[in-house]
């Protein structure tokens, strides 16, 4: 078996008001999915039910398991990881210190971090700086960390290089292509350049809904990526 998620039928939103929309799709171990779409298509909705912080009808497996009834911590305890679009760091708390919550206590996952830090200089640099001190990129960079630091068998990754400096994101593309050979990842992004680099398969959606999915790449080529998100 070749899956590491499947999501059936789910629909989602937030109190009477419904943002996703019946999706189903796949998620192949050691792939990079990339969910394309403009501002308000549910995209950053998708991800948050994935992974527990909003209610939800459908199914979601993972690694043959269904975690629909789970709960976030169980779910992330279960292999998959949420790294938000928006500011997760602590303005008080050292690098160290996050990367300290973040990991579960034991050698395997110990070592992963040390080989993450490996891929992002720029923070093992920083460890005894307060986030605070931090730039938009590295705080980003260090959420990506702390995602990556619990072992998940797969990321969600909620628009990782928004705002920032191009140097960055070149920096988290290239770590991005190593880590995917040991971990899936679903990435919501808006730079197409960062799609086409990363992706081979891509769903785009609109008004909650998929409504076109196929190899990222070619996607491009035909112009179907143009049409749909209007860049």
């Amino acid at each position: 078996m070749n899956v590491c998620l499947e999501v059936k039928n789910l629909t989602a939103g937030y109190g009477s008001t419904t943002i996703v929309r019946d999706v189903s799709f796949s998620v192949d171990k050691g792939s990079v999915l990339c969910l394309l779409g403009l501002n308000g298509a549910g995209k950053t909705t998708l991800l948050k039910a994935l992974c527990g912080l909003l209610p939800y009808t459908g199914s979601v497996v993972l690694n043959g398991k269904e975690i629909s009834h789970l709960t976030g911590a169980k779910i992330n305890h279960a292999g998959l990881a949420y790294s938000p679009q928006e500011n997760g760091v602590f303005a008080g708390l050292t690098v160290d210190e996050h990367l300290r919550l973040a990991r579960r206590f034991d050698a395997n996952n110990w070592q992963q971090q040390e080989e993450l830090l490996e891929l992002f200089p720029a923070l093992r640099e920083r460890l005894s700086q307060h986030a605070q001190t931090l730039s938009g990129g590295q705080r980003k960079l260090l959420n990506f960390v702390m995602a990556l630091s619990s072992g998940p068998s797969i990321v969600l990754m909620d628009e990782p290089t928004e705002g920032v400096a191009p140097v960055v994101r070149e920096q988290l593309v290239e770590a991005l292509k190593v880590i995917s050979k040991m971990v899936s990842i679903v990435i919501v992004e808006q730079n197409l350049d960062t799609a086409l680099a990363l992706s081979t398969q891509g769903h785009v959606m609109e008004r909650g809904r998929i409504v076109a999915s196929g190899d990222v790449n070619q996607m491009h080529s035909s112009g179907l990526l143009e049409k749909l998100l209007a860049v």
